[in-house]
């Protein structure tokens, strides 16, 4: 596929309405997405939805193959897909644009992909022109914005706060509000019977027997120790 956008600014990987019509793949099988898009002049644009791709970069033997995902957007853009940090990392790779080259590590050396500087001048060109100022959403350094508020797991039943100790309203533990009378009051006396076994605080955990939990360093003993340079923090630090 032609005119990528190698953008290391996008925290998404984006992918054209176009582009997507052209690989025939089913609309049905893009996922819904709620968070929208944010493009570096502030225009918002909500996803169709994300579909994972096989995408192949470098030529044979040196290349690489993953799997992105990819934000279908419905906008023109004189671009087909922008590659953001999602799917660099997961390439490997390693960008110079003065360049207009990309590295990744193979199996059999170091691969690359070269840009087309004619191509991206081509690019620029109509996503400036004045033709193109509104048509085109200006969606480099895109970046997910959590307007959204995601769906969080949601309790089942509310809880009553229930004191460990009478009249110390700190110590306290949680007991479901959906519990019989009857259970409430055996957890209760069992939790206060057994209160002992509860730290409120560091100090109360003056330490764990080694036959339960164990730290250790894993180095080598045959490697030499060594010394860290000393770092100097500010005054309230220290």
């Amino acid at each position: 596929m032609k005119r990528i956008l190698i953008d290391n600014g996008s925290s998404a990987d984006i992918l054209y309405k176009h582009a997507f019509d052209q690989l025939r793949i089913p609309v049905d099988q893009l996922k819904p997405v709620k968070t929208p898009l944010v493009g570096f002049a502030g225009e918002t644009i909500h996803p169709l939805g994300s579909i994972n791709l096989s995408v192949v970069a470098g030529t044979s033997p040196r290349q690489t193959q993953v799997e992105m995902t990819f934000l279908v957007v419905d906008t023109p853009s004189p671009y087909n897909a922008i590659v953001g940090r999602p799917g660099l990392n997961l390439m490997e790779a390693i960008v110079s644009t003065r360049h207009l080259l990309m590295k990744f590590p193979t199996r059999f050396g170091v691969g690359e992909v070269r840009g087309d500087q004619q191509a991206a001048r081509q690019c620029y060109r109509l996503a400036i022109s004045d033709s193109g100022k509104d048509k085109v959403l200006p969606i480099a350094n895109v970046e997910l914005r959590g307007d959204v508020e995601p769906e969080c797991p949601q309790p089942v039943e509310d809880v009553l706060l229930v004191p460990m100790e009478e009249d110390d309203n700190e110590k306290v533990f949680q007991v479901g509000s959906q519990l019989g009378e009857a259970e409430k009051g055996e957890l209760k006396t069992f939790l206060q019977n057994n209160k002992d076994v509860f730290a409120w605080s560091a100090k109360e955990v003056p330490g764990i027997s080694p036959d339960v939990m164990v730290h250790k360093l894993s180095v080598d003993p045959a490697r030499p120790p060594t010394k860290q340079k000393k770092r100097n923090f500010a005054p309230e630090r220290q």
